[in-house]
């Protein structure tokens, strides 16, 4: 008897996607629900098994906590998807979260900000992204914030 088995890339195990369209769905203080799913997410995955992506959130979580990790994220009324997306582990991640940060703090100036910041040299790069990093803490889209 000959058993075919496509292998999996563990790259892709137990990536989900939490997609942008479903947390709008949710409508109800999306903000709110964000910061809810992100305190349980951090329980399961470290920050750099996490993406921001153009579609959602991917988040690479253990399959042996996969189902779990569903039903707790489910409650928010949100679906999530199992897709087969690797965590890229990119340059540009630091450019990435700092875009992120200065979206929600300053959104008027984010894209010139983001724009100047990838031009930027060390150490300057690194005083600004702590500052931005530092100002977002602060800011009512933190975790940290809404726990206090």
């Amino acid at each position: 008897m000959n058993l075919s088995v496509n292998p999996m890339n563990p790259a892709f195990k137990g990536t989900m996607l939490i997609p942008y369209t479903e947390l709008q769905k949710s409508g109800k203080e999306s903000n709110e629900t964000m910061r809810q799913i992100g305190k349980e997410t951090a329980k399961f995955a470290k920050p750099e098994d996490m993406q921001v992506t153009k579609d959602g959130i991917l988040v690479k979580v253990e399959d042996s906590k996969e189902k779990e990790y569903q039903a707790i994220i489910a409650k928010y009324g949100i679906n999530i998807q199992k897709v087969n997306t690797p965590i890229s582990k990119n340059d540009n991640a630091d450019l990435s979260t700092y875009t992120f940060m200065v979206n929600k703090i300053d959104p008027q100036n984010a894209k010139a900000r983001a724009e100047k910041y990838a031009q930027m040299q060390e150490p300057d790069k690194s005083k600004e992204y702590i500052n931005v990093y530092n100002q977002f803490k602060q800011s009512p889209y933190s975790a940290e914030k809404a726990e206090a």
